[in-house]
């Protein structure tokens, strides 16, 4: 199935509860783009997290019980801009990995910002990529993990949408901005403010 599934719109409809505002800071909902795709139990509304896979790197998932990840966006400049989130003294940005079976790992990584991946200025706020793509969710039992997870994916343009995965949107829920951690090696002077929603749970489709 062509990734055309992946950038149908969002068949949303906005409630007082859902009226676009701005932020500091994001955490991230999935919303299945795709109903009659979802997975058993539903992966929609999920919050994403990232789970360690090895010496600073964390994978990107969705969890069903577990709190969301507190994200920002932070650069000085459009080029330098990503999205960024607070790990102890280091900071983590959220990144496209490497391209296998035609998609892209993503992951919350120690270390700078990707730039171009960040929170879209036009219609509903959602984590956009450098390229033009969408996201997907699967679902995966991989050692790595102990568990069953729901890893998020990156597919580009054109890209098939890979087995055992759906196709979301990450939307972006406002959030509170932390303390940065005494004795950590960065700041938020960067930070910059994010369109977001206020309760993604809240939108009617």
């Amino acid at each position: 199935m062509l990734l055309l599934l992946l950038l149908l719109p969002l068949l949303l409809h906005l409630t007082t509860a859902t009226q676009i505002t701005t932020a500091l800071a994001f955490t991230l909902i999935a919303n299945v783009t795709t109903p009659s795709l979802d997975l058993t139990p539903s992966i929609n509304h999920l919050n994403l997290t990232a789970v360690h896979v090895g010496a600073g790197l964390d994978a990107a998932v969705l969890t069903p019980t577990g709190p969301a990840r507190v994200l920002y966006l932070n650069g000085t400049a459009p080029q330098d801009t990503g999205i960024a989130s607070d790990g102890g003294l280091f900071p983590y940005g959220l990144r496209l990995g490497s391209l296998a079976a035609g998609a892209q790992s993503v992951g919350l990584d120690v270390g700078g910002v990707q730039p171009g991946v960040a929170i879209s200025e036009e219609g509903w706020p959602q984590v956009v990529g450098p390229e033009e793509g969408g996201f997907v969710v699967c679902f995966e039992v991989r050692p790595v993990y102990g568990r069953p997870q729901y890893p998020v994916r990156f597919v580009r343009a054109g890209g098939d949408l890979p087995s055992g995965c759906v196709p979301v949107a990450l939307l972006a829920q406002c959030a509170v901005l932390g303390e940065v951690p005494r004795g950590a090696v960065y700041d938020h002077e960067g930070v910059r403010e994010v369109r977001c929603l206020g309760d993604v749970r809240a939108v009617e489709w």
